[in-house]
């Protein structure tokens, strides 16, 4: 299991992308629709294989039947980074072997993206949503970050902040991964640093 991206939440699509580029120096690339969540996000490629995903409501979307992934029904403020996600292989095998509740296994598709992803009947992951969601990209599709330009920005440091983080992360024995620090403290949210040629710069869920 790997780190695969990071979610950024915002009301719309234009403000989330803003928040990115003007925190991190680069320019996003259009990304697509999720139609059968009802969301849209933009893209970009970090120089590490991982990549950034701002999202938000697509305000031309149909109604959906159920809530949106990433909680994403129930976000408002300013833009903010919300929600990482794992890449995995065998994700039935995993979701089996954690003790909490992170969703069923669900194929999606998108343009030429193909992946099984655990999704939340109500959209909000454990852990007050800070827990990560699990990805198993097709072994016939490529992943997103093959087609991105990557720019000069890479993750230096991820911080889990939760009371019950011995929990959490007993949940995760198959990320290993020393760029992640998990913090036992009341306050509940993830920050991510990451390292750029003009300084370190930091996308947070505070």
């Amino acid at each position: 299991m790997k780190i695969d991206h990071f979610a950024i939440s915002g009301t719309n699509l234009g403000e989330a992308t803003e928040y990115i580029e003007s925190t991190l120096g680069f320019k996003m690339q259009k990304g697509g629709k999720h139609e059968i969540f009802g969301t849209h996000n933009n893209l970009m490629g970090l120089k590490d294989g991982l990549y950034l995903e701002c999202i938000s409501i697509d305000p031309s979307s149909n109604k959906i039947s159920y809530p949106r992934w990433f909680n994403l029904d129930n976000f408002y403020g300013p833009p903010k980074l919300t929600n990482w996600i794992c890449r995995c292989e065998k994700i039935e095998e995993i979701v089996m072997n954690t003790s909490v509740d992170v969703g069923k296994v669900k194929k999606i598709t998108r343009d030429k993206l193909n992946w099984k992803m655990t999704i939340k009947n109500d959209g909000i992951l454990p852990f007050n949503n800070i827990f990560p969601a699990f990805i198993e990209w097709d072994k016939n599709s490529s992943h997103p970050s093959k087609s991105l330009n990557l720019v000069e920005c890479e993750l230096y440091h991820l911080t889990i902040y939760h009371p019950k983080i011995i929990d959490f992360k007993s949940n995760l024995k198959r990320l290993k991964d020393d760029r992640i620090s998990y913090e036992n403290n009341n306050k509940i949210g993830i920050v991510a640093e990451f390292k750029t040629k003009s300084g370190n710069k930091i996308l947070s869920s505070f």
